[in-house]
């Protein structure tokens, strides 16, 4: 245990969280006491985009295994689990399930630890972003009866207050708490089943992909949050919109929430979360898919789109075909 707020937490826990995508974990809906509510903002215009409809798709061609991507939400909403029956029989049919990242008994281990996200001796937060967003952090932060360390990155308070899911909230989330997230929930299945369970990804690049950010877009973010944070949204229907598999809304959602930073951070962060790890994640599941029929669960925003996985394996010749 360690003190990171000035109330012991468990760090692990947080970028774990943060790797695994909980949605609503980071999110703060409750306005302090004394502001008026928000008005909603417009929904963004939804994109004609490719793959911007669907929720599972077959994946077929030369040197695989007939196979499965499905786009999943990081949700424990019961209507999400309740997965549809395309799903169901493309996971039944699969040998190996590859998922974002491996929390099972046997993946690589990764702890980390508050050390890793101090900043350079000499340097603290107020002196990066500021002594304007450094008190409305704390002001912030105070309305919970926590407070900021002043020798921690800033990507570590950007998290706490919503990160990448700062902006547009869900409004229509069920999920019940202490229960698990729909990959979660697929990923003991598939060992409990006896399919091989892979990770696409370590649990150290999860955590890496945040920290290495550079400290001046760190500071970016962060002064964009703390000025937005009395500004939420209402919410959005982000759960319907997954449910009904329009993949494009979604996008919208993500690039409307990435227009409220500065072009540099805006770049960094749809770099970092979405196109890079969309060309690692293609580059590892083709040599699973070659191995023997593999079911692919995924964020469904690193889907659709020019750069989204779905185009990434249909440039390289593969055959994309929606199922559900």
């Amino acid at each position: 245990m360690i003190d990171l707020w000035g109330w012991d937490v468990m760090f692990a826990e947080i970028w774990r969280s943060r790797a695994r995508s909980v949605a609503c974990c980071g999110l703060l809906v409750a306005v302090i006491a004394g502001c008026a509510a928000p008005e909603p903002r417009p929904l963004p215009e939804r994109p004609d985009i490719l793959f911007g409809q669907g929720r599972i798709w077959q994946i077929d061609g030369e040197g695989i295994e007939p196979s499965y991507v499905f786009g999943t939400y990081h949700i424990s909403d019961p209507r999400v689990l309740d997965i549809p029956a395309a799903v169901e029989s493309a996971f039944v049919d699969s040998e190996i399930a590859a998922f974002e990242y491996d929390y099972g008994p046997d993946a690589e281990a990764f702890e980390a630890d508050v050390e890793m996200v101090k900043l350079p001796e000499g340097t603290t937060l107020r002196s990066i972003v500021g002594n304007d967003t450094f008190g409305k952090l704390q002001f912030i932060m105070r309305s919970r009866d926590q407070r900021p360390r002043n020798d921690l990155k800033p990507w570590i308070f950007w998290d706490y207050l919503g990160g990448a899911r700062a902006g547009f909230y869900t409004n229509d989330d069920e999920s019940i708490r202490n229960q698990p997230v729909l990959d979660d929930w697929l990923q003991t299945r598939a060992r409990d089943e006896g399919k091989t369970v892979v990770g696409l990804e370590t649990q150290e690049e999860g955590f890496t992909k945040y920290d290495t950010i550079p400290l001046e877009i760190q500071a970016m973010l962060l002064r964009a949050t703390v000025e937005l944070y009395h500004s939420r949204r209402s919410g959005a229907p982000m759960v319907q919109s997954y449910l009904d598999g329009d993949l494009a809304m979604l996008h919208a959602f993500w690039h409307e929430s990435l227009s409220w930073y500065e072009p540099q951070a805006a770049e960094t962060l749809d770099f970092r979360i979405l196109r890079n790890r969309n060309r690692i994640m293609v580059e590892r599941m083709l040599p699973l898919m070659a191995e023997g029929p593999t079911f692919v669960a995924v964020g469904a925003g690193h889907l659709s789109g020019e750069e989204g996985i779905l185009r990434l394996l249909e440039v390289q010749g593969f055959t994309v075909t929606r199922l559900h």
